[in-house]
């Protein structure tokens, strides 16, 4: 059995190097085989990677894992593939797969993105090399995004919304405001935060996505919304009602991030505010609020936990367009 799946390999190696139009020797292809019995196949590393981040507790990087591979995997054709076989056509083809697929541009951008960030996690833990990387060269599209932002003008406008017998609404709306107050926690972070992680007059909580260590300090807004939920008195409790079943705390999560987007959905039209309220839009409101504040991006960029100023500049990017557009207004009238 060991002797045929050796020899299977081989035959693999031999139609990959001839698909690559790369010569090759015998010692090249015992070495291929040879590194391929020792390396985990794309499928195992992302298993064991997904099993690592539902230990760290970080359910949300685990699930779009999940999906990629299951995608994946279906354009795979359920058969086992080892990094060095991603090449460029390989990725090509996954890509016009999930076109015939009828899948959104946005929804392909991110498939690509999170298979080229196992891709690094593979060469970073030794699974590849880097010479195999088929990124280099590889474009990743995507389209704009909708709106997410509101103005502060519509941050006041929720705040000061009159909400009578609408318990609801008024939970949704403290959830939204405790976000913008926190540089725009994100939701699943309210969701986690306990009593002890109230540090006298600062927040201390670590990111549930990437698992960096955040400080901030506790404003009034803030605190007055934290103690209409909790006394404060039991440090392993919750602040807020969201999770409230221990073991099922993903689950309880999610069912209450699904609530909370259908009551601010509403919220907003209440507020009569055009952009579609959701959990995401308090977050990207408190950089472009403060970009146009002249807040420097590196600062907002720190303040929201991105490794690079790139990605808080996805936030920014509609506000940019607007100062153009008044800009061009002013110009030509």
């Amino acid at each position: 059995m060991v002797i045929q799946k050796k020899l299977i390999a081989a035959e693999k190696t031999v139609i990959d190097f001839d698909d690559k139009g790369k010569p090759y020797t015998v010692q090249d292809i015992i070495d291929e085989v040879a590194e391929k019995s020792d390396r985990s196949t794309f499928r195992e590393f992302t298993e064991g990677t997904i099993a690592k981040l539902k230990k760290l507790g970080k359910y949300g990087n685990a699930r779009v894992y999940q999906n990629t591979l299951n995608v994946f995997n279906d354009y795979l054709d359920k058969q086992e593939i080892y990094f060095n076989q991603i090449d460029y056509k390989c990725i090509q083809g996954f890509e016009e797969y999930l076109i015939g697929k009828d899948s959104k541009r946005n929804t392909i951008s991110n498939h690509l993105r999170t298979l080229r960030a196992i891709y690094n996690r593979a060469i970073k833990e030794g699974i590849t090399r880097e010479e195999y990387y088929p990124f280099k060269n590889y474009k990743i599209k995507s389209e704009k995004t909708q709106k997410r932002a509101i103005t502060k003008d519509d941050i006041n406008t929720i705040r000061d919304l009159k909400l009578k017998n609408t318990p609801d609404l008024i939970l949704a709306r403290d959830y939204f405001l405790f976000s913008f107050y926190n540089r725009g926690m994100s939701f699943i972070d309210v969701a986690f935060l306990k009593v002890k992680n109230i540090k006298k007059d600062h927040i201390v909580y670590t990111r549930k996505k990437t698992g960096q260590h955040f400080i901030i300090k506790l404003s009034d807004l803030s605190e007055k919304i934290i103690r209409k939920y909790s006394d404060l008195k039991d440090p392993d409790s919750y602040i807020f009602p969201i999770i409230k079943r221990k073991g099922n705390e993903d689950l309880d999560y999610r069912n209450a991030m699904r609530l909370m987007n259908k009551k601010l959905k509403k919220l907003g039209e209440e507020a009569e505010i055009e952009t579609p309220l959701t959990t995401y839009v308090a977050r990207h409101s408190w950089a472009t609020i403060g970009k146009r504040a002249g807040i420097p991006t590196a600062v907002l960029s720190e303040g929201l936990g991105h490794e690079t100023e790139e990605t808080t500049q996805i936030y920014l990017d509609s506000f940019e367009n607007e100062v153009l557009d008044d800009a061009n207004e002013k110009i030509i009238r």
